[in-house]
């Protein structure tokens, strides 16, 4: 029952909240109190139901909601490890974001002002938490519909947050249309495969799949309905638009919404398909750059690889701080449904440990900017700057996320990377391991970019003065910087307790980790504490190395101000000639690497790459000729109204058709 509870409880409270907040006086604090409490409540419930897992194995509960002549309704619970991680995950941040918004929602926010009262931000995030634990709870395919269906509407409102503004409309109007057409799909998809299965439990499905020409079409329609929830081409563009919204709204949604995409794909091409996964293989003229891979893990690789090497080009270009982080986060999350895709024991091992230090260093970027826009009231890059100074623990914690993101060993993700390359490497899939590196490097360019233009850039005049962040803003950065520190030097604790039960009872039985910890492949072995204290000492010897020898081989200017004769220091062109092989020192970059990105703009032009792949152009004519359409259509003739009769004998049709099927 602990299962349902985690479902129910934080659905019951969002419900209920709002009617607390009315009670005088109190209401409003004690509403927003009962929220924040109500997430903490439910990690702790799913981390005590953890431990039952990984001790007794999954937990199996269904109650009956209805009979229907197409099947039984029932919410069937099936939380095994798979579903736990992207649970714990999203309650953990659900708390966190909760925490963070106590201070951000307020009207000492400078960029938009909240009123003091109970906002529906509170409990639109706690219901899309108990939908989000619901879908992944869930073993019948009509309840993880609903849950899911809700899960899209809470992200439309959230985003629409601001509701007075076009923007946030526009922005919560394309949410909703982009998310269901995925909902649409697994609707499909579910109604196609289920004459095959003849039930709605999915756990049933593979033992019913039999080689039937129809099940490829519903398994299409499952990766086509899952793109969207995972943010992946062409059915991402929603996601950066959704930015509009409060800063720990757009957390939320960004972190912990793709959890349920990522989720999927393992649940459904790894267990529920996973005898027609490998059924065609790619042809092997290809095998030598592709790896020996499946057709299907192919197409899902590729898809995440495209995500991974485009959506950091669009971060690049972008001066929108947000909207930045939120490219990069594609980017990222194109690399784990590339391993996911590879559909190999260590491919979904690499792809649901990489779920972990994503939400943290994502979170923490995202939370950091968000203290940044709370004080400074702006969020172009191009009005922020020098915040290092005003700000050094927020700057230091950001900082702490943005070197994860790049992959230092120090830190959790350089683990789930290292993990991703040799799972490309165990199928000697050249292509993808190539595309990986690019696009690691393209997004922790565009990520430090905005690093250095926040904190540690020019700074402009402020009119107000800037303090560091609250504490209760504070709070969830540092928890989530020590979170990274943790788990990149003690992975270990991750992979025996949640990643390898997952692998494991998806029939994906393998041996990762050596008695001494060390993590172990047939390409090599890791040890990630030995190897985080070795980098962590070379990083800190290289910044002392850095400041001394700028201090010796310093050259002191002669300049003349206002207030007399000073002397700035400059670097010596001496001291760098041996790095740049004679050449002219004024081609040395600085921190701003002007001509990294000059070379990226003006001669690779990557501008007309983002023009050429971006997809909204499309979606744009296709909403105009609809659009165009639709008047033609209603001028046809006014007063014989052609246009409503059809329209109403096809809703018509559809209903008596629904009918029919319910009915038997």
């Amino acid at each position: 029952m602990l299962a349902f509870a985690a479902i129910l409880l934080p659905m019951a409270v969002a419900t209920l909240a709002h009617s607390v907040a009315k009670i005088p006086k109190i209401g409003n604090s004690l509403a927003k109190v009962l929220c924040v409490v109500t997430s903490y409540v439910t990690l702790l419930m799913i981390l005590i139901l953890t431990y039952v897992v990984v001790e007794t194995g999954p937990v199996v509960d269904s109650i009956l909601i209805m009979p229907l002549p197409i099947g039984n309704f029932a919410l069937t619970i099936h939380v095994d490890g798979l579903a736990l991680v992207p649970t714990i995950l999203s309650a953990l941040f659900a708390s966190l974001a909760q925490t963070f918004s106590v201070k951000y929602l307020s009207p000492e926010n400078r960029y938009r002002p909240v009123p003091p009262t109970f906002n529906r931000a509170y409990s639109l995030m706690l219901l899309f938490l108990g939908s989000m634990v619901g879908a992944c709870f869930s073993g019948n395919m009509l309840a993880i519909l609903i849950f899911w269906e809700i899960t899209s509407l809470c992200s439309y409102a959230l985003v629409a947050f601001w509701h007075e503004d076009p923007t946030c409309r526009a922005a919560a109007l394309k949410t909703l249309i982009m998310t269901h057409v995925g909902t649409l799909g697994l609707l499909v998809g579910a109604i196609t495969i289920y004459p095959v299965v003849k039930t709605w439990e999915i756990h049933s499905w593979n033992q019913n799949i039999s080689m039937n020409p129809i099940v490829p079409l519903a398994m299409l329609l499952f990766f086509i309905g899952i793109l969207p929830k995972a943010v992946q081409l062409p059915l991402h563009t929603w996601l950066p638009d959704a930015t509009v919204a409060p800063t720990p709204v757009t957390a939320y949604v960004h972190v912990v919404g793709f959890l349920m995409g990522l989720y999927a794909f393992p649940r459904f091409f790894s267990q529920v398909f996973v005898s027609y996964m490998h059924s065609s293989m790619i042809p092997s003229q290809l095998t030598a750059l592709f790896g020996n891979i499946g057709l299907w893990n192919f197409v899902i690789s590729l898809t995440g690889a495209a995500t991974l090497i485009i959506m950091p080009i669009f971060g690049l270009l972008e001066s929108e701080s947000k909207r930045l982080i939120a490219y990069c986060h594609i980017s990222a999350l194109g690399g784990t449904v590339m391993a996911l895709g590879f559909g190999t024991p260590l491919g979904t091992a690499a792809g649901l440990f990489a779920m972990i230090p994503h939400v943290f260093f994502c979170g923490l970027l995202f939370l950091a900017t968000g203290a940044a826009i709370y004080h400074v009231g702006q969020t172009s890059l191009q009005n922020m700057g020098g915040l290092s100074s005003k700000m050094p623990i927020t700057a230091v914690l950001g900082s702490v996320g943005v070197l994860s993101w790049a992959c230092f060993p120090f830190l959790g993700y350089f683990n789930a990377v290292w993990l991703i390359i040799h799972a490309a490497l165990e199928l000697n899939a050249l292509f993808f391991i190539i595309l990986f590196f690019f696009g690691t490097i393209l997004k922790t360019a565009a990520i430090l970019r905005m690093l250095y233009a926040i904190f540690f850039g020019k700074s402009p005049e402020y009119k107000k003065e800037i303090t560091e962040a609250p504490a209760l803003m504070l709070f969830p950065m540092v928890f989530l910087s020590a979170c990274l520190f943790i788990f990149g030097a003690f992975p270990q604790l991750l992979l025996n307790y949640l990643v390898l039960p997952a692998v494991s009872q998806l029939g994906m039985s393998f041996e990762l980790l050596s008695p001494l910890g060390d993590i172990i492949t047939a390409s090599g072995f890791w040890s990630p504490a030995w190897a985080s204290v070795f980098a962590l000492g070379l990083f800190l010897l290289l910044i002392f190395a850095v400041n001394y020898l700028a201090k010796e081989r310093a050259v002191y200017r002669r300049v003349l101000t206002e207030e007399g004769v000073v002397y700035k220091r400059v670097v010596s062109e001496e001291a760098v000639k041996p790095f740049l092989c004679g050449e002219d020192a004024q081609l040395l970059d600085g921190a701003r690497a002007y001509h990294f990105y000059h070379t990226l703009i003006h001669v690779l032009r990557i501008d007309r790459v983002c023009h050429a792949s971006n997809v909204d152009r499309l979606y744009n004519a296709l909403s105009k000729g609809f659009s165009n359409l639709c008047v033609k259509s209603l001028h046809l003739d006014i007063q014989q109204r052609y246009f409503p009769a059809i329209l109403s004998f096809i809703v018509g049709t559809v209903v008596v058709i629904l009918i029919a099927i319910l009915a038997g």
